[in-house]
């Protein structure tokens, strides 16, 4: 049976969650309108439609150049625009050479040189991680009274979660490098 307080906390929850959706709803309509008014107030002789063609043209060489990413199970594909291909894939012991990729924009390619060694790192060490605590699993199965088993038990979950958390900053610094690469497209 469920208790009520859990109850209305899911009912005070799904009712908070309906109100934001409708906050952001209301901001969007409210950003098309204020776009509307602009171009309404420029009027027919401002020469309107050759601008609104020209920012046509940036937007769409923006969304075919634009960089994104897409994870899957532990792998993260860089597709290039909304519907492109995908440029590289990246996950645990594989890498793709995305400071190639981003090197017209300086900042991007810090992070992306954050992004490999980052990746790298932390691949190697939670490898040699999961390594380790499989020794000490074995180790311990074979009910040996040995006093190492709970170290490299311990060891290696250490190195695990050490290794885990360099990954999750190489996505991170990935992810930034592609922000980065993607605010200095021309326009």
């Amino acid at each position: 049976m469920m208790k009520s307080g859990f109850f209305w906390a899911l009912v005070i929850g799904a009712t908070m969650i309906g109100a934001i959706d409708a906050n952001a709803g209301a901001q969007i309509v409210g950003s098309a309108a204020a776009t509307a008014s602009v171009s309404a107030a420029e009027g027919p002789g401002r020469n309107s439609s050759a601008r609104a063609a020209s920012v046509s043209d940036s937007t769409h060489k923006y969304d075919v150049q634009a960089l994104r990413l897409e994870s899957n199970w532990g792998n993260v594909s860089i597709i290039r625009g909304a519907d492109g291909p995908v440029i590289g894939t990246a996950g645990w012991f594989r890498t793709f050479d995305v400071e190639k990729l981003v090197a017209k924009s300086p900042s991007a390619l810090a992070d992306a040189r954050a992004y490999r060694r980052n990746n790298l790192q932390g691949s190697i060490v939670g490898g040699l991680g999961a390594l380790t605590l499989g020794v000490g699993v074995i180790v311990a199965a074979n009910s040996s009274n040995n006093a190492s088993s709970p170290v490299l038990i311990i060891a290696g979950a250490g190195a695990m979660a050490w290794g885990a958390q360099h990954v999750s900053m190489a996505y991170s610094a990935l992810s930034r490098s592609l922000w980065w690469y993607n605010r200095d497209l021309a326009r």
